[in-house]
């Protein structure tokens, strides 16, 4: 008798394992749903500061189109890569931002996020701006996903994935440092 009742009892935990297992299985293949908007403050971090200034910082030298500034902030094996394209190379992208073709009017950046993995660190933020290239427009919203690489004392852009979210011109902002309350 005591050996049916345990045999029961490891079928209901072998059932009730399973469940929670498939459960988990259907839960997870859900489309994630943006979440309202939060009324609290978020305080900006130390690396959400440190790596927001790293990130306007750059944007200021391709609105100067500062090459040795630009080279400063970049690896030696800096890509970026988007959706649907090839991958670019560090040195064709420079070519492109610092050359006379492209023209970053104006840019603003928020929602910064940063994960600190030791030598190397990602950061998500969205960018808004307004730009021409070869004439053409090239504004609108992107999101960013970067790479940053520690180099001694400094960082390094490593890898930059982007995406454009909206071809919309945003209502670009001068840069600020984050507060954290955006």
């Amino acid at each position: 008798m005591t050996y049916i009742m345990t045999l029961r009892s490891d079928v209901r935990m072998c059932a009730a394992i399973l469940f929670l297992l498939l459960f988990s299985v259907f839960v997870a293949g859900q489309e994630p749903v943006k979440p309202p908007a939060s009324p609290r403050i978020i305080t900006a971090t130390k690396q959400v500061t440190l790596f927001s200034g790293l990130e306007i910082q750059l944007l200021q030298a391709i609105q100067k189109k500062d090459r040795a500034a630009l080279q400063a902030l970049l690896s030696d094996d800096f890509v970026i890569s988007m959706p649907d394209a090839d991958l670019v190379a560090g040195e064709d992208w420079l070519e492109d931002v610092a050359g006379k073709d492209y023209s970053l009017k104006s840019f603003a950046v928020r929602g910064f996020f940063v994960s600190d993995l030791g030598s190397a660190a990602m950061v998500i933020f969205e960018r808004s701006q307004d730009a021409t290239y070869k004439g053409k427009a090239d504004a609108g919203q992107f999101f960013v996903v970067d790479l940053w690489k520690k180099n001694g004392d400094s960082w390094k852009l490593a890898h930059r994935a982007v995406s454009k979210t909206s071809s919309l011109p945003a209502a670009a902002k001068p840069p600020r440092k984050p507060t954290g309350k955006q």
